[in-house]
């Protein structure tokens, strides 16, 4: 290993400007490369239990209630999800907080001595990253958010005690087919044989239960052996689960599926909840860059929404907000995501469109976008920070601003 002296001579900003272009490619699913590295560095297995979470949406918020979940009966989390936003350091919590840079520095230093001529994505060396630092701490429960598919992605180097599939949609088919049925397939690789599995979607794709039924999973299935039963004025709800069932749970601002997900995979981990603190733990859930709220006055509004499924969920919280005004989009999309598919479903609930292209190398300028919006009244800028200005400067006090459309394009704003 190398000597820890030298460690303080690369900031954490000095390694991730290194990981980013240290590998030929960003993106190369498999876990030949990453797992041979893991092997020698003793992180193939953890000694807590693990919840893995896959989906094409909903994996940041169901990784976020388990946690508070956990958190609220005095249990020890700890917590890799990706991408971040603002702050590298988000992409593992342990205890709700975030670790010192120089704790990932000195994972980084151990990853590159041992890797030797293995070559490792950004994310890989972050996952073993993350990986060392709960073996280190030792939490009493590790969740892993997966980052691309499941049956190729970095995590799924560790076998799962539980094994959630959130949603599945058409997102990185280039990588993961071209249609739901191989996608579903791909998410359900973490499932493994015998294994206790949860599947959030009350109608995702079949292929998802045929890998779950292939491999004799132990199966709680949203809509099957535990579900939701929403009153009729939808004013709460209630969960009803094989072991156990919570009633009168408010109605969260995040999707009900994802929370039903997470008290199954709890049930599936005997975790024995109290009903009072599942339903102060659910009406306090929230994330950040999901349906975020900023600024009062104008209203202003974060959503990483960036595909169909998600844009068509935006549109359902915006459906339940109160009237204003006007309403103003803040929007830049990457040109690999499926922007005509994302903006049908939000055209009717903004009176502008303020819209922006992203740097990097799945930037788009942001032609695809006013493509996508030919029948709609935009206006183009160069940037997000221009484009999220432009829209403050036009909005009044009782008009809503939402910006969405990426991590990116959130983060920018965030960062203002």
């Amino acid at each position: 290993m190398s000597d820890l002296s030298q460690i303080t001579s690369r900031s954490l900003t000095d390694w991730l400007s290194y990981l980013e272009k240290k590998h030929p490619v960003a993106i190369d699913l498999g876990l030949d490369r990453v797992g041979q590295v893991a092997s020698r560095m003793g992180l193939t297995e953890l000694s807590m239990p693990v919840v893995t979470v896959a989906g094409t949406n909903g994996k940041g918020s169901t990784c976020r209630l388990l946690e508070q979940l956990l958190l609220s009966q005095g249990y020890s989390v700890g917590v890799y999800s990706s991408p971040h936003i603002v702050d590298y350091r988000e992409r593992v919590r342990i205890n709700d907080k975030l670790p010192d840079a120089d704790v990932f520095c000195r994972a980084f230093d151990e990853i590159e001595t041992v890797r030797d001529d293995v070559s490792l994505t950004y994310f890989e060396v972050g996952t073993l990253a993350a990986l060392r630092l709960f073996q280190q701490v030792s939490p009493d429960f590790v969740i892993l958010e997966v980052g691309l598919g499941g049956r190729l992605d970095a995590t799924n180097i560790i076998d799962a005690d539980v094994a959630i599939v959130t949603t599945v949609a058409l997102d990185h088919v280039e990588y993961l087919g071209h249609d739901l049925q191989a996608i579903g397939r791909e998410k359900a690789g973490i499932f493994r044989s015998h294994g206790r599995a949860v599947i959030g979607d009350p109608n995702i794709v079949s292929s998802v239960y045929a890998e779950a039924e292939k491999l004799n999973c132990n199966l709680l299935a949203n809509g099957y052996q535990v579900k939701a039963r929403i009153d009729s004025n939808h004013s709460s709800w209630d969960y009803i689960g094989q072991k156990s069932s919570f009633h009168h749970l408010p109605i969260p601002h995040l999707p009900v599926d994802n929370a039903v997900a997470s008290l199954a995979a709890l049930e599936h981990l005997n975790i024995e909840l109290d009903e009072k603190l599942v339903q102060s733990v659910i009406a306090n859930w929230q994330l950040s860059g999901r349906m975020q709220l900023l600024e009062q006055r104008p209203e202003v509004f974060v959503d990483v929404a960036h595909n169909p499924q998600s844009a068509e969920y935006l549109a359902t919280q915006l459906r339940c907000l109160p009237k204003k005004d006007h309403t103003f989009a803040v929007c830049a999309m990457l040109i690999d995501k499926d922007n005509q598919g994302s903006v049908e479903f939000l055209k009717n609930y903004f009176d502008q469109w303020f819209i922006a292209g992203l740097d990097g190398p799945r930037g788009d300028n942001g032609d695809k976008l006013a493509n996508a919006l030919s029948d709609q009244p935009y206006q183009r800028y160069p940037s997000v920070h221009d484009a999220y200005l432009a829209a403050r400067q036009l909005a009044h006090e009782s008009d809503r601003i939402i910006v969405f459309g990426s991590f990116l394009t959130v983060a920018q704003v965030l960062a203002l």
